[in-house]
């Protein structure tokens, strides 16, 4: 009875005392939550902004903006092979700005399950994260893996000195290889093939170029 007595009288003189310093507690709180949460917008909007990417040459009001990408090992119907080829890095021209950089791949595939697939056409896109740096490469029908063509190989001019740091702690050392893949699957039971879209982006942290210059 006495517990039950003493923690009643804990109680009230809690929300007495919360009562008493609500004010200087909620402005303790807002002074310390208010930088948090700047900092975590400051971090977050540049990464969320960097991860959305478009696909269309020349960006317009009516572009599309694609968020969700696989990863090569989660396509079904087709291998996509990605060889980092070379990384010409950029030097500074008479204005001193960067040029002449670039980066090239052969990327080429393989049909699984037997499928009649035709037509298979990527479009490659350099974009480091927390940035707004985008290079894009004209789409093009590429070949199968095993098969010497240079209409394969996709060269991106990308005038960019790695690592570099573009918020404050941040330091990136590659972009990001974004894929839009197109293809034709043929079906028993239509006269027209369907076509079929998938996105995907490769960390270039996880390759390295056969020739650096």
């Amino acid at each position: 009875m006495q517990k039950s007595k003493n923690q009643k009288q804990s109680k009230s003189c809690f929300f007495s005392l919360f009562h008493q310093y609500r004010t200087k507690i909620a402005l303790s709180l807002f002074l310390v939550i208010t930088p948090i949460l700047l900092i975590v917008i400051a971090y977050l909007s540049p990464y969320l902004q960097s991860t959305r990417v478009t696909f269309d040459l020349e960006i317009t009001e009516e572009s599309e903006y694609i968020r969700n990408f696989k990863s090569l090992d989660e396509l079904e119907d087709i291998t996509l092979y990605v060889e980092w080829l070379t990384l010409t890095k950029p030097t500074e021209n008479e204005t001193g700005a960067l040029a002449g950089g670039n980066m090239s791949f052969r990327i080429t595939y393989e049909i699984e399950n037997n499928k009649d697939i035709k037509d298979i056409t990527v479009t490659p896109i350099l974009q480091p994260l927390y940035t707004n740096i985008r290079d894009i490469a004209q789409p093009r029908t590429i070949f199968p893996y095993g098969i010497t063509s240079s209409n394969s190989v996709f060269t991106i001019t990308h005038n960019v000195l790695y690592p570099i740091n573009p918020i404050f702690l941040v330091s990136i050392s590659d972009p990001v290889l974004y894929l839009k893949i197109t293809y034709n699957e043929v079906l028993s039971d239509r006269i027209d093939p369907i076509q079929m879209t998938e996105y995907v982006s490769i960390s270039l942290s996880e390759l390295n170029p056969n020739q650096v210059n």
